[in-house]
C-alpha cells in the first residue's frame, strides 16, 4: 500500500469530521432561527455566512493536520529509502557555519503580546462558553466561584478589553517598522513586514506541501520568515479581533447600537459574536495547537514564542530561506548580525 493509498483511505475521517461540524453548526443555526423568527432576513444570512466560513476553515485545518500526521506515521512505519538528515546532523553542520546554537525570532514585545493574547483568549473562551451554556451542570461550580452570571460577564468584559488593548499594542509596535523619516518627511518602509502579506507564493506553497504529504514531491516547500499557515494564523487573529470587538461593544452598549441601526443590530451582533467564537476556538484547538506544539516536528512543546529564540537546527528545517539569509548576513557583516539576530552562545 502506497502513501497515496493510505491518505486516500483517510478521507472518510476527514469527511466525517467536516460533516459533524456542519451538522452541529446547522443545528445551532436552526435553534437560533427558532428563537428569533421575527428578525430580519439579513441577520439569518449572517448566521449562514458563519456556518459556511467555519465549516470551510475547519475543513482546511483538518486537511493540514491529518495529512501531516499521516505523512509522519507513514515515515515511521515505512521509512524512506533515502531519509533526510536528522536534527542532530543538521545541528552539527550549522555549528560549523554559525557559532551559536539559537537565533532570536521574537523580541520581548512580541512575546508580551502573545502572552496577553493567550491569556485573554483562554479567559474569553471559558467565560463565553459558560455564559452560553450557563444552565449546564458543568458550569455550576464556576458560576458559584465568580459570583454568579454577573461576575462571569464582568470577567468576560475585562478579558475583552485586554484583547482589544493587545491589538492596539501590536499596531503601535508595527509603526516603527513600517514608517521612517527621510528629511523630516514620513515615508512608508516595506521592510520585512511585507512578508506577512499573503501572496501567490503562499498558494503555491500550500499545493507543494500537499504534494509532499502525498508523496508526489520529495521535499517540502522552502519557507522564509513566515509560512503560509503562519500568515493564515496571523490574519485570522485580526479578523476575529475585529468581529469580536465590534460585536462585543454593540452587545455591551446596546442603546448606542439601536440609536444607529435599530434593534436588528443587537441580533446581528449576538450571532456574529457567538459564531466567530466557535470558529476561533475550533481553529485553535484543532489546528494551531497541533502545528505549534503537538506536531511531530514540534512535540512536546515549542518554546520559541516564550523564550524568543529558535534553535539553528529548527530554523533551517522550518524556515530554510530565512536561514540562508542569516548565513549570508553573518558572512558579510558578522559584527552587525550578532547583536540583533543571534543569541549569545550557551555557556559551557
Amino acid at each position: 500500500m502506497t502513501k497515496v493509498d493510505l491518505l486516500k483511505r483517510s478521507w472518510p475521517l476527514l469527511v466525517l469530521a467536516v460533516v459533524l461540524v456542519l451538522i452541529n453548526l446547522g443545528q445551532a443555526e436552526a435553534a437560533q432561527a427558532g428563537e428569533d423568527t421575527a428578525g430580519p432576513s439579513w441577520v439569518h444570512w449572517i448566521e449562514r455566512f458563519f456556518v459556511i466560513l467555519t465549516g470551510g476553515v475547519v475543513a482546511f485545518g483538518i486537511v493540514q493536520v491529518e495529512f501531516e500526521f499521516l505523512h509522519w506515521a507513514w515515515g515511521k512505519i515505512w521509512p524512506p529509502g533515502n531519509p533526510v538528515e536528522d536534527l542532530a546532523s543538521i545541528s552539527s553542520v550549522q555549528e560549523t557555519i554559525l557559532p551559536v546554537s539559537e537565533v532570536r525570532r521574537f523580541d520581548v514585545h512580541l512575546r508580551i503580546q502573545h502572552f496577553l493574547l493567550l491569556t485573554s483568549f483562554i479567559v474569553l473562551a471559558l467565560t463565553g462558553i459558560a455564559q452560553k451554556f450557563y444552565r449546564s451542570t458543568p458550569f455550576d461550580d464556576l458560576l458559584v466561584f465568580v459570583g454568579g452570571l454577573s461576575g462571569l460577564r464582568a470577567i468576560h468584559r475585562v478579558a475583552g478589553f485586554v484583547l482589544i488593548l493587545d491589538g492596539l499594542y501590536h499596531m503601535v509596535y508595527l509603526i516603527p517598522g513600517l514608517v521612517t523619516m527621510r528629511s523630516g518627511v514620513p515615508m512608508v518602509r516595506v521592510g520585512r513586514w511585507i512578508e506577512m502579506i499573503p501572496n501567490l507564493r503562499d498558494v503555491q506553497d500550500f499545493f507543494h506541501m500537499m504534494g509532499y504529504f502525498l508523496g508526489v514531491s520529495p521535499h517540502p516547500p522552502r519557507f522564509g520568515h513566515f509560512s503560509y499557515l503562519q500568515k493564515f494564523d496571523y490574519w485570522a487573529v485580526w479578523w476575529g479581533l475585529m468581529i469580536m470587538a465590534a460585536s462585543g461593544i454593540v452587545i455591551l452598549l446596546p442603546i448606542m447600537g439601536m440609536d444607529v441601526t435599530g434593534t436588528a443590530i443587537i441580533a446581528a451582533a449576538l450571532v456574529a459574536h457567538s459564531d466567530e467564537a466557535i470558529l476561533a476556538i475550533s481553529w485553535i484547538i484543532i489546528v494551531h495547537l497541533f502545528h505549534a506544539h503537538l506536531a511531530p516536528r514540534a512535540f512536546p512543546f515549542n518554546t520559541s514564542i516564550f523564550t524568543g529564540n529558535i534553535s539553528v537546527a529548527h530554523l533551517k528545517e522550518e524556515h530554510p530561506l530565512e536561514f540562508a539569509q542569516l548565513v549570508e548576513e553573518w558572512k558579510s557583516r558578522p559584527s552587525e548580525a550578532q547583536p540583533y539576530r543571534v543569541s549569545p552562545p550557551p555557556g559551557p
